[in-house]
């Protein structure tokens, strides 16, 4: 087995940690570079000195008000996005007497305080939680999962705009410069915002799958409640105080942060065997285009960990697994055809090529290929076992298969 990684590959789209840790650093430290930015008038007089420090100072409360009041709501939107966002349009049109008078999400002139907008996102909440009571109709939900995601992504980011186009006479804000780049105090906030749904909903995903394959009939039903209500009673707290909200929704952050790369990986890995498993019902595919293919190793093949997405590719002399990461080189792992055997094995809801020889282990794929394994056995140079195609599609080894 041999072990290189390759100059200027593409990477896959994906998140790392110290991205998402520069990012929290930037966000939780803003209001002092706001402060820095607006510390240029310091070889004037003694009183225009006291003049900018006091506008300075009122400049950091008011913000300091805005990254609360933004930040806050974050949590329950990334644990529920639809059904977050009508909880806020819900307090902004009849939460009024209750909630923070000064919270610009929630008062009259808010964009949510919308009867329209209200029903709009309560309908989208049901469309989208309903299929997820049954394990049944929970892999359709969980297939469109993260369009939901990146829906409340757009919608809070559009929100923030809006509410900041209503404010022209607002303060300036100072622009921090990363290398080349000069990105101002509400960009870096909003960057922070999409990363802090992404990560949390990431995590709340993972969890999702893993109670949809556990043989409870009633528990998907228990988790969808608890869920609905864990971000109800996070959105009630945000009205009544966004600065505790805010507390909770970065202890949740950090949280999430430390479990993200493993559970990313789950997460890239279930959304995957869902997202083919539904093409090959409705359009199956009918000829394998390349000897290429998709694969996530059920355990760590030498310096790729378990569950990365990567890929499969037939060489002269045997296989090629090349897992593709952001901003950094791809690792590829070269297997030898005398060193080793594969097998193709198909299961209820995933397929496995077996390595069996000097390196073992084994490679999930999905059910994109299902109308043409025999073809794509083949073409990868692997042994297809004709019994276990029959044998194996049963749910009894459902858990096996999507074991994380």
């Amino acid at each position: 087995m041999a072990v290189k990684t390759m100059e200027g590959s593409k990477p896959i789209i994906g998140l790392s940690k110290p991205l998402i840790y520069s990012v929290a650093i930037f966000a939780l430290c803003l209001p002092t570079l706001a402060q820095d930015t607006h510390s240029d008038g310091s070889k004037q007089n003694a009183a225009s000195r006291i003049t900018a420090a006091e506008i300075t100072s009122a400049q950091q409360f008011g913000q300091s008000l805005g990254i609360a009041d933004w930040l806050g709501p974050l949590a329950p939107v990334a644990l529920s996005p639809f059904f977050g966002i009508a909880c806020l349009s819900g307090m902004s049109i009849f939460g009024q007497g209750w909630v923070a008078a000064d919270n610009p999400f929630l008062g009259e002139s808010s964009p949510l305080n919308n009867h329209a907008i209200f029903g709009t996102f309560l309908v989208l909440t049901l469309i989208t939680s309903l299929p997820r009571l049954t394990k049944v109709s929970k892999p359709f939900a969980q297939a469109v999962d993260q369009v939901e995601a990146w829906a409340g992504i757009i919608t809070m980011l559009t929100l923030k705009i809006m509410l900041g186009a209503q404010a022209p006479e607002t303060a300036e804000q100072g622009a921090i410069q990363l290398g080349i780049m000069s990105l101002t105090i509400d960009t870096l906030m909003l960057i922070a915002a999409a990363i802090n749904v992404f990560v949390i909903n990431t995590v709340k995903f993972f969890f999702e799958v893993l109670i949809w394959i556990t043989p409870i009939p009633t528990i998907d039903a228990i988790f969808e409640f608890a869920n609905k209500s864990l971000c109800a009673i996070l959105m009630a707290i945000y009205g009544y105080s966004p600065t505790i909200a805010t507390g909770i929704n970065l202890a949740m952050f950090v949280a999430a942060a430390f479990v993200f790369s493993w559970s990313y990986r789950r997460e890239v890995f279930f959304r995957t065997v869902l997202i083919d498993a539904l093409w090959a019902f409705f359009a199956p595919t009918k000829k394998v285009a390349n000897p290429q293919l998709i694969v996530f190793p059920a355990s760590s093949i030498n310096v790729i960990p378990a569950r990365a997405r990567c890929q499969l590719s037939k060489t002269d002399t045997g296989w090629k697994i090349t897992q593709q990461r952001l901003l950094r080189n791809n690792i590829e792992v070269l297997l030898e055809s005398p060193d080793c055997r594969m097998e193709l094995d198909a299961g209820y809801f995933t397929n496995c090529l077996k390595l069996s020889g000097r390196h073992s282990g084994e490679l999930t794929f999905s059910r994109r290929h299902n109308a043409c394994l025999a073809e794509l056995s083949e073409l990868m140079g692997a042994t297809l076992n004709a019994d276990d195609a029959v044998t194996l599609r049963n749910q009894s080894g459902l858990k096996v298969e999507l074991s994380p």
